[in-house]
């Protein structure tokens, strides 16, 4: 049942919601929530590394986590828990019936919207250079998926997308030079070649 004061409890920000989540899953210190970051949530969703420490002092203000010290090697080192509090945000956050955000920062996609201005030749390359990076991204997906990195199931589910997604876009880099050398398309012109459908380079549904 929830806590008859979640309504009160402070909004998460997207650097907090993944601090809560680390917290909640075992990961009790600056340094393992960062290391898990890196290793997982940052393929698919942005947050501030540098930004972790302040989160979580800010976390222990609004009474949502509270440290201890945990000395390791000589260093102080601080471990943190879940409060009631912090227990009942995370959990308000995840069965937020909202519509969630859909968010893509895709600077290589960027550049392509503004590449009316280029030649040909360097439409290409810009797109070629798009396919390259998702290349490299499902490269490194498939490596941690076997290698086993992901024992939680739903952690691995989150994984196995990013991965379709990435597989996805390398297809649809492919369509996308295919059309280029079709037609060149310069600023202000419109595309003779109707929306692009997704579907067609197998896009996840």
């Amino acid at each position: 049942m929830p806590n008859p004061g979640t309504d009160r409890l402070p909004a998460l920000n997207n650097t907090a919601r993944v601090v809560l989540g680390m917290i909640a899953e075992g990961h009790t210190a600056g340094y393992s929530i960062k290391a898990e970051i890196e290793r997982s949530t940052r393929l698919y969703w942005g947050a501030s590394i540098g930004g972790i420490y302040p989160e979580l002092r800010r976390l222990e203000a609004a009474g949502l986590v509270t440290a201890r010290d945990d000395p390791r090697g000589g260093a102080t080192r601080h471990a943190y828990e879940l409060t009631d509090a912090g227990h009942d945000a995370l959990g308000r956050w995840l069965n937020d019936t909202s519509e969630p955000a859909l968010e893509m920062r895709h600077e290589a996609l960027l550049r392509l919207r503004f590449a009316g201005v280029l030649e040909l030749g360097q439409q290409l390359e810009l797109v070629g250079r798009m396919r390259q990076a998702h290349e490299h991204r499902a490269t490194t997906l498939r490596a941690r998926l076997g290698a086993g990195h992901f024992d939680d199931p739903l952690h691995r589910m989150t994984v196995e997308f990013a991965l379709g997604f990435n597989e996805w876009a390398i297809g649809w880099c492919d369509q996308a030079a295919a059309r280029l050398r079709g037609e060149r398309i310069a600023v202000g012109e419109p595309s003779s070649g109707g929306t692009p459908n997704p579907s067609r380079a197998g896009a996840p549904t």
